[in-house]
């Protein structure tokens, strides 16, 4: 609005008879805000006037608030006459401190229990109580009992206590020898396959299915090669309807490996497949099942007669080759007899190697298509002899047992590498006895590992058994579980579900060079 002001020009100059009156046009003066009529007060809003007319803007506005727990954020809700927004602060993982750091409006939750302690040691106990980290504290052990439980909280089982429940149990009998026994679980029964001399000199392949205790499932042998050749060196694995077996025959003129499916009491489905088909012998395979396909690794000595270097290839259920063979050893030494595992996700192979002049052990990696990975592991390194290696994994880490003659006579020993195949620590030594200790085999179950071996410490050569944990710590005495006085060799472990059961050569039985085969399993008296 504009307004109409008289202005009175008074004459101001000398000399000038100027007089009347003009008109000027000047600009409204606002009014204060709170110039009292002219104000209508109202609810104050956003919108950059003072509309309760107390001389201020956008006043008694309520402050924007956000977000709960360490993310609540307040502010402003409007500047400059317009609406703002809150935006929380940023959530952090929660931990031990009484305040809501992830904010979700909860105090330390979420945070797992702490577990300690070993056995029946065992406990679990929160890690956090009014805003304070809380240390867990392991239950007292008690006197080992044979129980089925860790007692005495020292990472094993019944040690010391364990004998042999099933006595000594023969599996073969007849007049030639039965040998290189392998013994397959399959998660109800053992199939147990060998090499027989019953039918010929030159020796065919043979099959008993065993329940977990060991008794017999049939009271007849299955056999399962019929050739003009020698049939040796078979491994066993279950594929969950059927077991795969691999042997090698050198029925072509040199040893070649041959697959063959079997049922579960050992009948032979359709007719072997040729594996290997190279210069020299292919032989001592190992054989595992992955889940989706079996993984076999054997030593080959394509290169030249004693030159062995292991190989690995991939067979799907039925036994067919997919995939490339893989060389997983180039030295121009020997590298003889692997023994492979299956990890879940990939594959461990361990072997025996001549590059230097006293044997070693030594380890590679595969990832789970069968691909090499990372580099070789040297695992023994004494100037003494090493040979003769097994391998178990115990779903964290990887343990390698041996014999091996740096105390003068053949001991055993083990060594533990991590899942990337790193030595973790140096050498354990698991036998200490006068006399050879050797061809050690061992299984995990679990929370231990089970390790038997064959030792001559009381005259005559016997099967051993000892307890060992997951440190590789052995814990009780040595159980002696062959009862024979002749000699009983060339042991194999297996957990069964509830205890360990070994299969192994005895030829207590006679005639002279006659073997046959054992078995036997440890429990509670």
């Amino acid at each position: 609005m504009r307004w109409l002001v008289l202005v009175s020009i008074l004459p101001v100059l000398s000399g000038c008879g100027c007089a009347g009156q003009k008109l000027k046009e000047v600009e409204e003066i606002p009014p204060l805000p709170d110039s009292g009529a002219n104000c209508t007060p109202r609810a104050e809003s956003c919108n950059g006037e003072d509309d309760n007319c107390n001389g201020l803007i956008d006043d008694e506005l309520p402050a924007n608030s956000c977000g709960v727990g360490a993310c609540a954020n307040t502010g402003p809700s409007c500047v400059n006459g317009a609406l703002t927004t809150c935006t929380p602060l940023a959530a952090n993982p929660e931990v031990c401190d009484g305040k809501d750091n992830d904010c979700d409006g909860t105090t330390d939750e979420d945070l797992l229990p702490a577990t300690c302690g070993l056995g029946e040691c065992m406990a679990v106990s929160a890690t956090c109580a009014g805003g304070a980290p809380v240390v867990c504290v392991p239950l007292q052990p008690s006197t080992e009992r044979c129980d089925g439980k860790d007692n005495d909280c020292n990472g094993t089982v019944d040690e010391g206590l364990l004998q042999n429940r099933s006595n000594d149990r023969r599996v073969t009998n007849n007049s030639s020898s039965s040998d290189f026994v392998y013994a397959g679980w399959s998660g109800t029964q053992f199939g147990l396959v060998w090499q027989d001399k019953r039918d010929n000199a030159n020796g065919e392949i043979y099959f008993a299915a065993l329940n977990k205790d060991g008794v017999r499932l049939s009271a007849q042998d299955v056999r399962v090669t019929t050739t003009t050749g020698v049939d040796a060196h078979p491994a066993l694995a279950w594929n969950g309807t059927r077991y795969g077996l691999v042997y090698a025959d050198n029925t072509a003129g040199n040893y070649e490996l041959y697959f063959r499916l079997l049922e579960a009491n050992g009948t032979p489905v359709g007719n072997p497949i040729r594996i290997t088909n190279a210069a020299n012998a292919s032989d001592w395979p190992d054989l595992v099942w992955t889940g989706t396909f079996f993984g076999l690794a054997w030593e080959d000595e394509r290169s030249g007669a004693g030159k062995e270097d292991v190989y690995f290839q991939k067979l799907d259920a039925s036994g067919n080759k997919f995939g490339p063979e893989l060389q997983i050893t180039t030295d121009g030494a020997r590298q003889m007899a692997p023994i492979l595992k299956w990890t879940g996700s990939g594959f461990g192979v361990v072997w025996t190697d001549t590059r230097f002049t006293q044997r070693e052990i030594y380890f590679r990696r595969l990832d789970g298509n069968g691909q090499l990975v990372g580099s070789e592991t040297r695992i023994s390194n004494d100037g003494a002899d090493s040979a003769w290696p097994d391998l178990s994994w115990n779903g964290t880490d990887w343990a390698t047992v041996w014999h091996d003659t740096r105390d003068g006579n053949a001991e055993v020993y083990l060594a533990r590498l991590s899942a990337a195949g790193q030595k973790l620590g140096g050498d354990l030594r698991l036998t200490n006895a006068t006399g050879f200790s050797g061809y050690p085999s061992i299984d995990w179950n679990g929370f231990q590992y089970g390790l038997s071996w064959q030792d001559d410490r009381a005259g005559s050569t016997s099967i051993y058994f000892a307890q060992v944990n997951a440190s590789g710590a052995k814990n009780g005495a040595d159980l002696k579980v062959s009862s024979g006085t002749s000699t009983s060799s060339f042991t194999t472990a297996l957990w069964n579900g509830s205890t360990y059961a070994f299969a192994w050569r005895d030829d207590r039985d006679g005639p002279a060079g006659n073997t046959e085969l054992y078995f036997a399993y440890v429990g509670c008296p």
